[in-house]
């Protein structure tokens, strides 16, 4: 069942040129809580500049959650994840690829929220990727996300929460 729900803010946001300074920024903002999901974390310049604002986010004691898709981040380094943790930022990989293929393994974590403090909440399809450094792809990638700010936010918080 579809129900609208008003007293929202609703920003779009398209491709990463919007995006990534606004979640970076964000991430800053934060004073208690983040959840990030993604299903690629590339540690391209882009997810470089995320990384960072995750740990500095965890190192001023923000609660700092971020949830990888096992196959999707399949390619990240596990130095680029320890590095994270040793920072305090909590890593979580949904499902890790087996050397053993299962049909389970078809359930993948494609959701790409983020949500500081259940104050600001992002949804959309970006992956953190460099939108014009993609492999196997002319760049520019096209993609959208928004911003939501107000009483939406509560039920994409509770969504990162329960999954979490």
């Amino acid at each position: 069942m579809i129900r609208f729900v008003d007293g929202n803010r609703i920003t779009l946001l398209q491709n990463g040129t919007d995006y990534f300074p606004a979640l970076e920024a964000a991430i800053d903002r934060a004073v208690r809580e983040i959840y990030l999901e993604t299903y690629i974390f590339e540690h391209d310049h882009t997810g470089q500049r995320i990384t960072a604002a995750l740990k500095r986010a965890a190192r001023r004691g923000i609660t700092t959650h971020l949830l990888l898709d096992g196959y999707g981040t399949k390619d990240l380094s596990r130095e680029v994840i320890e590095d994270m943790r040793s920072a305090g930022v909590q890593v979580l990989i949904y499902r890790p690829v087996l050397a053993k293929f299962r049909r389970s393994s078809y359930r993948r974590l494609h959701r790409k929220i983020a949500v500081m403090d259940n104050r600001i909440a992002f949804v959309g399809g970006i992956n953190i990727i460099d939108d014009m450094d993609t492999p196997d792809q002319t760049p520019p990638r096209y993609d959208y996300a928004v911003a939501v700010e107000g009483t939406l936010v509560q039920a994409v918080h509770a969504t990162a929460r329960r999954l979490w």
